[in-house]
C-alpha cells in the first residue's frame, strides 16, 4: 500500500544508510513520530548492502543523504518490486528530521491517485535487431523528455525507460514483447508516443 493522507492505510517503509547504523537511529524517530501522527507505517533499518540483492516486499525505500549515490540503484531496485524510492536531504535523526521524511512520505500519491494517473502497454518490438543503439536511443529520449516516471519491463525486470544503459541491459530482441508504463499528467499521450516508436522498425533500410 502507499501513504495515505488520510492516515488509513499501512505502508512498509526501508530506510537506507551506509552500515546500518544511522537508518536504525532514523527509523525509531520514524516510528516515534509516526505514532505521534496516528500513522501505522512500518520502518525497517538497512545498509547499502542490501541492494546487492532482490529486496523484500517494500512500499517505499528512503535513501539517506549520505549514501545519495547509490540512489539510482536504490531506485531502480524498488522499481523492480513495484516500490517507489525517495531521496532524503540532510537531516537530523531526531523528531524534526524524522517530521521533515514524514512530510516527504506523505506528500506520495495514494494507490488510488497514483491508479489515475498511470498509464501502461504492452508492445512487440518491430525494430529488426531489437532495442539496440539507435531505437533505444529514440525511445530513451522520448521517455526523458516526457518529464515522467517512465519505466520499460521485460519479463520480470523493469528499469528507468530513460536510461539507455538500462533498456540495453534487458536485452530486447526483436519480436520480444515489453510492457511500458508511465505515471503522471499525460501519461496516456506519452505510452502512445513510445508504442508507435517500440512498434516501428527503425532498422528498415
Amino acid at each position: 500500500m502507499w501513504f495515505s493522507r488520510g492516515g488509513d492505510q499501512v505502508s512498509t517503509v526501508l530506510v537506507l544508510c551506509g552500515a546500518g547504523a544511522s537508518s536504525t537511529f532514523l527509523a525509531h524517530a520514524l516510528r516515534r513520530q509516526a505514532n505521534v501522527r496516528g500513522l501505522t507505517h512500518t520502518f525497517t533499518p538497512a545498509s547499502i548492502a542490501a541492494l546487492s540483492m532482490p529486496l523484500a516486499s517494500v512500499d517505499v525505500v528512503l535513501v539517506s543523504s549520505h549514501v545519495s549515490d547509490f540512489f539510482d540503484q536504490a531506485e531502480e531496485a524498488a522499481v523492480a518490486i513495484g516500490a517507489r524510492a525517495i531521496q532524503l536531504p540532510v537531516i537530523n535523526f531526531n523528531a524534526a528530521g524524522a517530521d521533515i521524511a514524514l512530510d516527504l512520505l506523505d506528500a506520495f500519491p495514494t494507490r488510488q491517485q497514483k491508479a489515475a494517473t498511470m498509464a501502461e502497454q504492452t508492445i512487440r518490438v518491430a525494430s529488426s535487431h531489437g532495442l539496440h543503439a539507435r531505437p533505444a536511443s529514440l525511445f530513451t529520449q522520448a521517455a526523458a523528455a516526457s518529464g515522467l516516471d517512465v519505466t520499460i519491463a521485460k519479463g520480470d525486470k523493469s528499469v528507468n525507460a530513460s536510461s539507455i544503459l538500462s533498456v540495453i541491459s534487458l536485452g530486447v530482441s526483436h519480436g520480444d514483447e515489453v510492457t511500458i508504463s508511465a505515471e503522471g499528467d499525460g501519461a496516456d499521450a506519452v505510452i502512445a508516443e513510445l508504442t508507435e516508436i517500440l512498434s516501428t522498425d527503425h532498422d528498415e533500410n
